[in-house]
């Protein structure tokens, strides 16, 4: 086959071109769901680990949860000294009673940071609320007002921090700010201001459009200004979280010492759920666990700025190659070309994210580069498609058509060669056709046949059969054959079962007899037979044959479905009824079965 020309070259060329491009404005949210994917069934390891204490309905008497069981939890936790304690939840209203109180000496004896909620009106920070440093570039949720807990409260806590998640365009929790601005303030979220209290650093974090400084830490890189959520599956939540009625008894505590330790609440109606890549209903405690432990440390998953243009280049570089293979060379070698190009891209994708935490698309770039070689292979069938019509008319002039569509058709002129394997041979026959069909003008009869074989054929097909002919009113089928058919004597009997069942209403609708079905099992010769323009892929054995008279059979024993011998050997436990010995033509007698 010659090499294609410009015309058929040039709009591959460009297509690929239209791929790369395409990358390059495809929408985040269709890359979203393989990198959630990809961090859950490869999730990032070495990041500090942060304790979660959850807080249930109930207290540790079974009194329901209220503020003074709070207290007398974080009381529990500051006996235990903790690294830093941060509290995901709002202290708010009734602060001046006893409850308040005791949270508040509660929280001066331990080195805690708690949450705030943000308003869409105008509510000044308390005094107590440390700002955040942040760089003109710096991207921040904005609010009108905050709602801070307690004075008391806010006073004895050592910082604040903005407990606020949202998420992406299809609900899911992705990502999440380091700081939110109130007003001519900047303020740090919950994990920056736990992270800050846990480093024991006066400095405050340092927010930057790509980067995010905490204490004397390395600047962590964001994404788009974004803390990147790696969620912990819901077996690493579960190891690293402690029932707070079980610290309300003294159980755990050796566990809370020198810890980063958040408190909250997994229950539904705490309000605190959001939907994360490891679930639909993730505690937000569990979330600022993942964000603290990830700026403590340095782990934080990200996307390079530069990651969406490096796979578009090397679409285009890699898409140009392989149309120029499946063009230039043969087919199989640009499949094979196209396969190493998308598992290598795969294979690094993985390696950058297990050992940078990148996120690199492998899945999109290796789609469009198989819908590249897909479109060349369609040109270049196309022009082999082109080929063999002017073969054919060239050699049509020099021999007889049949010869030239076999040369066309298989160039080696290879025939399959016999073998000996075992069959289930299943024969079929409609009873009095020729006397039901007298009736019949050619085109109803014909169109009843194509009715009755569209039923039959679909049926042995789906039982995994082969039609082997078709002769008359008559199907030939094969089970176990030309490929291997695990349980084929059992596929044919069913088979055997469903053409009963079906042909007995068709005939009802058609005006014609009952099916009369043989069934037998042996071996059998099978492989092509003939000779120049006429080949035919068949069976030759006694199992064959005998198959063909038990279908015969029927109408003397009065049956719809006779099993020879062998076959009812084989299926023990089919409920067959024994017919006794039947004179078979050529076999002598028989022992014959029939479906009970």
């Amino acid at each position: 086959m010659t090499g294609p020309k410009h015309w058929q070259l040039w709009p591959l060329l460009l297509l690929a071109f239209a791929a790369a491009s395409g990358l390059l404005i495809l929408p985040d949210s269709a890359r979203a769901r393989y990198f959630d994917r990809l961090m859950m069934a490869w999730p990032s390891t070495g990041g500090a680990q942060v304790l979660v204490i959850d807080i249930g309905a109930q207290d540790e008497t079974g009194a329901p949860w209220d503020r003074a069981a709070s207290a007398r939890l974080i009381a529990q936790v500051a006996s235990a000294q903790p690294r830093a304690l941060g509290i995901d939840m709002l202290f708010a209203g009734d602060c001046d009673g006893p409850a308040a109180l005791a949270v508040t000496q509660a929280m001066r004896d331990a080195p805690t940071v708690t949450g705030f909620l943000l308003l869409d009106q105008p509510a000044p920070p308390p005094a107590a609320a440390q700002p955040l440093a942040v760089a003109d570039d710096a991207r921040l949720w904005p609010a009108t007002g905050m709602e801070a807990p307690c004075p008391g409260i806010a006073e004895a806590a050592r910082g604040l921090g903005s407990m606020a998640l949202a998420g992406d365009s299809d609900g899911v929790l992705r990502h999440a700010a380091a700081g939110v601005r109130i007003e001519d303030g900047a303020y740090p979220t919950l994990p920056v201001a736990l992270a800050q209290l846990a480093l024991k650093d006066a400095s405050a974090p340092l927010l930057t459009g790509q980067a995010l400084r905490v204490g004397q830490l390395a600047p962590l890189s964001l994404e788009d200004g974004l803390l990147r959520l790696a969620p912990a599956s819901e077996h690493e939540q579960a190891a690293r979280q402690i029932e707070a009625t079980e610290i309300l008894q003294g159980e755990g505590l050796d566990r809370l010492a020198g810890q980063v330790i958040l408190i909250g609440s997994s229950l539904p109606e705490r309000g605190g759920l959001r939907a994360t890549a490891a679930g639909p209903l993730t505690p937000s405690v569990q979330i600022a666990a993942d964000l603290t432990g990830a700026i403590l440390s340095g782990q934080m998953p990200r996307r390079p700025a530069t990651a969406l243009w490096i796979e578009a280049g090397l679409l285009l570089a890699f898409g140009t190659c392989v149309i120029w293979l499946a063009l230039r060379r043969r087919p199989m070698q640009a499949a094979i070309a196209a396969a190493t190009m998308v598992l290598t891209g795969w294979g690094t994708a993985l390696v950058l994210w297990k050992s940078r935490l990148w996120l690199i698309d492998p899945l999109w770039p290796g789609l469009a580069l198989l819908a590249l070689l897909g479109a060349a292979l369609l040109i270049r069938a196309r022009m082999a498609a082109r080929a063999e019509q002017a073969l054919r008319a060239r050699l049509g002039q020099l021999l007889p058509a049949p010869l030239v569509s076999r040369i066309a058709a298989e160039p080696d002129l290879l025939r399959l060669k016999g073998e000996l394997r075992e069959v289930t041979a299943l024969f079929t026959d409609i009873e009095g056709f020729s006397l039901a069909t007298r009736h019949m003008g050619p085109e109803q009869l014909v169109a009843t046949l194509d009715a009755y074989f569209s039923l039959t054929c679909r049926i042995v097909l789906d039982h995994g059969g082969m039609i082997d002919k078709l002769v008359g009113d008559a199907i030939h089928a094969l089970f176990n054959a030309p490929l291997d058919q695990l349980g084929h004597e059992s596929a044919a009997l069913a088979c055997a079962h469903a053409l009963q069942r079906e042909t007995r209403a068709f005939a009802a609708t058609h005006g014609l007899g009952i099916t009369r079905i043989g069934l037998e099992c042996g071996a059998a010769v099978l492989g092509d037979v003939g000779a120049g323009g006429k080949i035919d892929y068949t069976a030759h054995g006694d199992a064959v044959n005998l198959a063909a008279r038990l279908q015969e059979a029927n109408k003397a024993l009065g049956t719809m479905i006779c099993i020879g011998p062998e076959l009812a050997r084989r299926l023990p436990d089919a409920g067959l009824r024994d017919l006794g010995l039947v004179e078979i033509r050529s076999f002598g007698p028989l022992r014959l079965w029939t479906p009970d």
